[in-house]
């Protein structure tokens, strides 16, 4: 399969803000993370080039993209037959957007084709493009967000997920991290700087080992810049979540410490905490 690495590292102390939208509802209150003070998370590091070292496509940090867009992603702006979509004018990953023809009548779910980053087109209809794709160029069919940057929105069960200077859009199956309860094989429930979602897991790097990107980690660990953990020795480390109603941790030096703020997490995510050193 080939999987897709995630975005940058999370710095163990940016204030990292959360806003789970649902079509046709009101988005819930921004929230944030309380893993301490430290750089934001488009300052969290700079991982070089645009693909991973055994060939798969990750998200790159904004500052690196270039600003080519040929349509909205938003406003779905291209014309009758067309959509507009993500895709990479450099030959990398996607960083800019253009029109593509409306190739198939997949729905959101179903299975598509995907023609590579570059032509980007794909067998999904006009609401939705190809993601998860596989070496075999197989995906899902996902839905784009709607309404704006600032007020997005998603259908119940999911939420906006924004990536590579805003030419990603796309709402993605919501999850609990203590649950871990994906369902597809091979994806866990990662945090990806806004929201938690399901993601395709990729190395499968365990708790307190250097991680590099969001969904390196085993399920039930977030990548976090070393401050979290006592002995990490990379430029970030895994760390896992915890129960805050059943705090236990390991390794020795850490505690549950509350992911959001006080009253500020979503429904049902109350009792998300995070393995760190106190006061990281």
């Amino acid at each position: 399969m080939k999987t897709l690495r995630l975005l940058t590292v999370l710095a163990a102390g940016g204030l990292l803000t959360l806003s789970a939208c649902t079509k046709n509802e009101e988005p819930s209150e921004t929230s944030t993370t309380t893993a301490g003070d430290g750089e934001s998370e488009d300052e969290a590091g700079d991982f070089g080039d645009d693909t991973t070292d055994d060939g798969n496509t990750m998200f790159i940090p904004e500052e690196d993209l270039g600003s080519a867009s040929t349509c909205d992603p938003w406003m779905q702006d291209c014309m009758d037959g067309e959509k507009c979509v993500a895709y990479a004018s450099s030959g990398g990953t996607w960083d800019a957007n253009k029109c593509v023809p409306v190739m198939g009548d997949g729905q959101p779910g179903d299975e598509c084709t995907y023609d590579g980053a570059v032509e980007s087109t794909d067998t999904c209809g006009e609401d939705s493009w190809c993601w998860d794709v596989s070496e075999e160029n197989l995906g899902t069919c996902t839905s784009f967000c709607t309404g704006s940057p600032d007020n997005p929105e998603c259908d119940p069960g999911t939420s906006c997920s924004i990536a590579n200077t805003g030419s990603i859009n796309l709402c993605l199956l919501d999850c609990n991290p203590l649950l871990q309860d994906c369902p597809a094989d091979g994806t866990a429930c990662f945090w990806e700087g806004t929201n938690f979602v399901c993601a395709n897991a990729t190395s499968d790097i365990p708790t307190g080992d250097p991680c590099g990107f969001i969904n390196d980690c085993s399920g039930g660990n977030v990548c976090l810049a070393p401050e979290a953990l006592p002995n990490c020795m990379g430029a970030s480390c895994c760390v896992a979540f915890c129960d805050l109603t059943d705090p236990s941790c390991t390794p020795d030096g850490t505690e549950c410490t509350a992911f959001y703020e006080e009253n500020t997490a979503p429904p049902g995510l109350e009792e998300v905490g995070v393995c760190i050193v106190p006061g990281a």
